[in-house]
């Protein structure tokens, strides 16, 4: 039993913790709780969603990969040996062109991918263009049956009809081109539009994502300079489209002509061998197969791997004399492409034997014109660059025959095979003269004119040091006029008097 003074105490304490809020400031910090732990599990939640949400399209992404083949129809053309098949070249077309994604893929690691194709262009004016052409007949749709069994080949293949304006497949390709290059089902984007340079501003963007672009040469067009700064992959389909341009460039046939005949008739030969099977006919006609002129200037880079014909230099500048005699003076159809006129002319150069001692030649607008190189084979190059890798040579010694610098000269004279001089006078060619085309020196043996088909300058491939004024030069001689032959051995001031291994 408590005693008065307990229970006036404890009535104390009673008292004292009744005035106290302690209690209340417990309850309110435990509702606040409460109320943090709700909003923290509905963001929790919210994020578990978007997360699974992501997984899933991630999964989704994975679960059907493509690679995207864009092509600009008009200018990247069909061969002729498929476009002539009509429907069975189709078929044929559209397993070339998968073939040739799935080998790339395989070299990237993507071969799990599918392949889809978009081809746009103006059917009708790619019938009539075609049509002149001689390729397919005078039929205002006459590609409709090509396309018609290009696009029954594979699920994912589409040649489709852009209509007749040209801003319509460009606006199908660049729409695309954006909704495709963020997307994470597409792994790799094939862009074959490159002879137009309009696409380059939208391509630019994802230069940041390179990798996943590869972008398409064929010999049919000019590949614009501007698409090799992006930094993109770049890969050559010499198969699957033309080897020139409709525009009647196409390699003559010296079969089609007669010596009386009032129209010239140049056609394409069909392409080597593809990548599929062809039919007896297709096969049989791929046996004519077009020559390549690079070879004959010792500029094709693909060696014995080279898809056309290697046609040893003497048959090849009759044939191509005699063509030229043919179709480039009365029709603009005859051999008309930029590159395929460049040969016959570089052909048709005299040889430095052919010129007058004393003189030099030059054009219509008073530019040194070289003399033509001869042909020279990759094996004899490379046997020079292994000589001049041991010490460099020298160059005015071996071509011209005398060197300012004497016994104190610290390039090398010693004695050069005879067969290397022709590959050292085409490398010392790649060298500008400092005279531009002003040069008069009988001796000088450096470049005046470019002599190198496909050279950047040109849209090639090929580095060159020549400026770009030596590009545009007309290579028919003039008239001779007499050299500066007091000043000879000053040919090579200002340049290096040795060659170097490129």
């Amino acid at each position: 039993m408590l005693n008065d003074q307990e229970i006036e105490q404890a009535a104390a304490q009673l008292a004292e913790f009744k005035r106290s809020d302690a209690v209340s400031r417990l309850l309110d910090q435990y509702s606040v709780l409460i109320d943090d732990y709700k909003r923290l599990k509905s963001d929790y939640e919210e994020e578990r969603e978007t997360r699974e949400k992501y997984k899933q399209m991630a999964r989704n992404q994975e679960r059907n990969p493509f690679a995207l083949v864009l092509v600009d129809g008009d200018g990247y053309v069909f061969n002729d040996a498929l476009l002539k098949q009509r429907a069975e070249g189709g078929n044929t077309a559209a397993q070339m062109l998968n073939d040739e994604v799935k080998a790339s893929l395989q070299r990237k690691g993507l071969e799990h991918c599918q392949v889809m194709v978009r081809i746009y262009a103006n059917v009708l004016g790619l019938s009539k263009a075609l049509s002149k052409a001689g390729v397919v007949g005078a039929e205002s749709r006459s590609l409709a049956p090509f396309i018609a069994s290009f696009n029954r080949s594979y699920g994912l293949t589409e040649f489709v009809d852009a209509g007749q304006l040209k801003e319509n497949a460009d606006f199908k390709l660049r729409a695309l081109l954006r909704l495709y290059a963020e997307n994470g089902q597409c792994k790799h984007i094939y862009f074959a539009a490159c002879h137009d340079a309009g696409y380059v501003s939208e391509l630019t963007p994802f230069t940041g994502n390179s990798s996943k672009f590869t972008l398409i040469d064929t010999p049919g067009i000019r590949f614009h300079d501007e698409f090799t700064k992006l930094g993109m992959g770049i890969e050559e389909f010499r198969n699957v489209f033309r080897q020139s341009a409709i525009d009647g460039s196409a390699t003559f046939r010296p079969n089609n002509i007669t010596a009386g005949a009032a129209t010239k008739t140049v056609s394409t030969p069909p392409l080597q061998t593809s990548p599929t099977p062809l039919s007896p006919t297709l096969a049989a006609d791929q046996d004519k197969k077009t020559v390549c002129l690079f070879y004959s200037f010792a500029k094709c880079r693909y060696g014995k791997s080279c898809k056309l014909l290697h046609v040893d230099p003497p048959a090849e500048a009759k044939i191509i004399r005699d063509s030229a005699e043919l179709a480039l003076p009365s029709s603009p159809t005859g051999i008309g492409s930029s590159t395929t006129s460049l040969a016959v002319d570089l052909m048709l150069l005299p040889t430095a034997k052919a010129i007058p001692d004393g003189y030099v030649m030059v054009n219509n607008n008073n530019h040194r014109l070289d003399p033509g190189l001869p042909f020279v084979s990759a094996d004899v190059f490379d046997r020079l660059k292994v000589r001049v890798k041991k010490k460099r040579v020298c160059n005015s010694f071996h071509l011209q025959g005398l060197c300012d610098a004497g016994d104190g000269c610290e390039y090398d004279h010693e004695p050069l095979d005879e067969e290397l001089l022709p590959a050292l006078a085409a490398l010392v060619r790649s060298m500008p003269c400092p005279r531009r085309g002003g040069c008069r020196l009988e001796g000088c043996s450096q470049g005046h004119i470019c002599q190198i088909l496909d050279c950047t300058h040109r849209g090639g491939k090929v580095y060159c040091k020549l400026p770009y004024l030596s590009h545009l030069q007309p290579l028919t001689v003039a008239r001779h006029v007499p050299s500066s032959t007091r000043q000879v051995r000053k040919a090579n001031d200002g340049s290096d008097s040795s060659t170097t291994s490129g």
